[in-house]
């Protein structure tokens, strides 16, 4: 039987091959549906997964350096900007002797040495050690080939005029946060922003850029532009200055502004800083005085208290006030003017700026109508400027007006302003009697140059009629006529209109009225009929001379001589108001050139050497060509100087120099 068994067994060789076979084969579809179903799971359910880690093995985020937004102003020249700048730093990981190395860049960082240290100890892959290195000291940096240690470049501001318009631009602190000026009013439009995007990478991780896709490039923000004129700026800014060092000041502001548009077109204070080093300068020397500071402003007040009385029908230009002979008593005070006057018409009280004769108009006024056109002029309020730091100046409320307060009131006592405020309050006078909102920006730009907003003028309100604006003005051009307490401000070739002001300075231990300190003032526009300028000039604590008309008043000639031609504005004196310097202009036939300046055909005999200061070389030329005089260039920009000066008379064909500067 056993053997039959094993006979049997024989017979059936390939069972235990089939049976293997078959266990393989359940084996192996068991093995390849978990593959497959391995395989499903990872690419369906853990797609996301798995897709950001292939992602991340090849492309790699990159950001794009953004700079902080450029500042220009109204012709489009760079007043801020951003540029590289080599920074120094150390990697903390790769220092390899601490103490040697802070000893080798003791001097390129500027610190002591076991202060570079402790940085050096710092456990970061970052730490930097000093910004805006020159190119000298990052030559030398590098030179030292110390571990661990590099330099790199960093976006950092640059104002490429220094103190030109350093109030009004302000500056940014090391963060790139915009800390004073138009830097810190529209931080949010000009700070930067880092930005990013992908770029490919090979094995060894270094970036591959595709041909169409290159590097990315550095970005700018939104550029800013300012309604200010550079050149006008700088105008201002050189005219107070000399007028501040002349009569040896503690200090000046000067503001020029377009009465249409309440466009700033030059903000100037003195002492001035440069924004490049502003932590070279003291904090009370950033403060922009134009509307931060406020001043009692004398006899300019008196500008008000008459468009208030014209406006009210209180008072005509031609009705007579007596004005006591320099002397009356107001309660227990004793007011007095600088010259006995007796009888003066309403119209005089302003030209030689008689106290007493303001404090009657004030008193046919009253203390209720003469408050309602004060607020209306916005005095005691913020104007609104886009600019941070502005006060609100102060005026009393009504309630607590004393009875001395209408009197003194009237003639720029009690009440304190600030230069914007003034300038502004005049230019609703200038214009017609419509009070705006000034402004500093004119508009936005995108990184390409173009507008991609405008800031619009509002409407304004009415604060005075036009028919009283127009007979104010014309009483304000008496002022600086002969007589007048302005004649410093007259200008040549241009109908001027003005108020002088000298106020005593109150002293801030005692609260009363110093005995040797004082502000100057003048405020005024040109020309009369069509104001093109506003100007106001204040001049703070003048030594030994004091009165408005003598310190401020050839600010603003200065100034308005050289801008209202700059600007193209015709000259619109009549023949016979001209002076003989200038009269031909006026009597010729006249051609204008592109600068907008009239120019006449030279003729025989001796002739009068013309003002070409503030123009260009070609409209120089022209002018001069026509009065028969060559012409001598020195430089390039804007005639700044000439010899011989205008005025002076010249034979034909003399030689004009010429003194030219690349102005901003």
């Amino acid at each position: 039987m056993e053997a039959e068994a094993q006979r049997a067994e024989k017979k059936r060789p390939g069972f235990r091959f089939w049976f293997s076979c078959r266990l393989l084969q359940g084996l192996g579809l068991v093995l390849c549906a978990a593959i497959l179903g391995r395989s499903l799971y990872l690419q369906v359910v853990d797609h996301a997964k798995w897709k950001e880690i292939q992602i991340g093995q090849v492309q790699s985020v990159v950001a794009i350096p953004v700079y902080r937004g450029k500042i220009m102003d109204r012709r489009g020249q760079d007043l801020a900007l951003s540029i590289k700048s080599p920074c120094l730093f150390a990697d903390g990981a790769l220092i390899q002797d601490p103490k040697s190395t802070a000893a080798q860049l003791a001097s390129i960082v500027g610190e002591p040495a076991d202060k570079i240290e402790q940085k050096l100890r710092q456990n970061k892959r970052f730490i930097r050690l000093r910004r805006d290195l020159s190119i000298e000291e990052a030559q030398r940096a590098m030179a030292l080939k110390l571990p661990g240690i590099g330099v790199t470049s960093e976006w950092r501001r640059y104002y490429p005029f220094r103190h030109i318009g350093g109030h009004v631009i302000g500056f940014v602190g090391v963060d790139g946060v915009g800390l004073e000026g138009v830097e810190k009013a529209y931080d949010g439009l000009l700070r930067h922003s880092m930005r990013s995007t992908t770029a490919l990478r090979d094995g060894g991780r270094r970036k591959i850029w595709l041909r169409d896709a290159p590097p990315p490039l550095p970005q700018e923000r939104y550029s800013l532009q300012l309604a200010l004129d550079g050149y006008l700026q700088s105008v201002a800014e050189q005219a107070l200055q000399k007028a501040v060092k002349k009569h040896h000041a503690a200090a000046g502001q000067a503001i020029l502004m377009d009465p249409q548009t309440f466009e700033v077109m030059a903000l100037a204070v003195w002492p001035g800083f440069d924004p490049n080093n502003y932590v070279m300068h003291q904090p009370a020397e950033w403060r922009n005085r134009a509307i931060a500071d406020a001043f009692e402003p004398g006899s300019s007040f008196k500008t008000f208290l008459l468009a208030a009385v014209l406006d009210a029908k209180s008072a005509r230009p031609q009705d007579r006030i007596f004005c006591e002979n320099g002397r009356i008593q107001v309660a227990a005070h004793t007011i007095r003017d600088v010259h006995p006057y007796g009888w003066l018409t309403v119209a005089e009280v302003l030209k030689v700026s008689s106290n007493i004769g303001a404090l009657k108009l004030a008193d046919t006024l009253g203390s209720e109508r003469f408050y309602r056109y004060l607020d209306q002029f916005g005095f005691g309020k913020k104007t609104g400027v886009d600019l941070p730091g502005e006060i609100s100046g102060t005026l009393r409320p009504l309630t607590s007006w004393r009875p001395i307060d209408l009197a003194v009131m009237a003639f720029g006592q009690g009440v304190t302003v600030t230069g914007l405020q003034l300038t502004s309050a005049v230019a609703a006078i200038a214009n017609g009697g419509v009070m705006k909102t000034p402004r500093v920006a004119k508009a936005v730009l995108d990184a390409s140059g173009r507008v991609v907003k405008e800031f619009g003028q509002d409407q304004g309100r009415r604060v005075l009629s036009s028919a009283t604006a127009a007979k104010l003005r014309e009483l304000m051009q008496g002022v600086v006529e002969p007589g007048g307490t302005g004649t410093k401000a007259a200008l040549a070739q241009y109908t001027t209109a003005g108020k002088t002001g000298t106020a005593q300075v109150v002293e801030p231990e005692t609260r009363r009225y110093s005995l040797d300190k004082y502000t100057s003032v003048f405020v005024g526009f040109a020309p009369v009929s069509h104001a093109r300028l506003v100007m106001t000039v204040v001049i703070h604590e003048p030594q030994p001379e004091y009165y408005g008309g003598v310190v401020a008043a050839p600010v603003f000639r200065d100034v308005m001589e050289k801008a209202l031609p700059y600007l193209g504005v015709l000259p619109d004196k009549k023949p016979r108001e001209l002076p003989a310097a200038v009269r031909r202009v006026s009597t010729s036939s006249k051609r204008t050139t592109g600068e907008g300046v009239a120019m006449t055909s030279a003729e025989d005999g001796p002739v009068t050497v013309p003002n070409v200061q503030g123009l260009s070389l070609k409209a120089a030329v022209a002018v001069l060509k026509d009065f028969g005089l060559a012409v001598s260039p020195q430089g390039r920009g804007r005639v700044v100087r000439q010899h011989p000066m205008a005025g002076t008379s010249a034979t034909k064909g003399t030689a004009v120099t010429i003194y030219l500067e690349e102005v901003l």
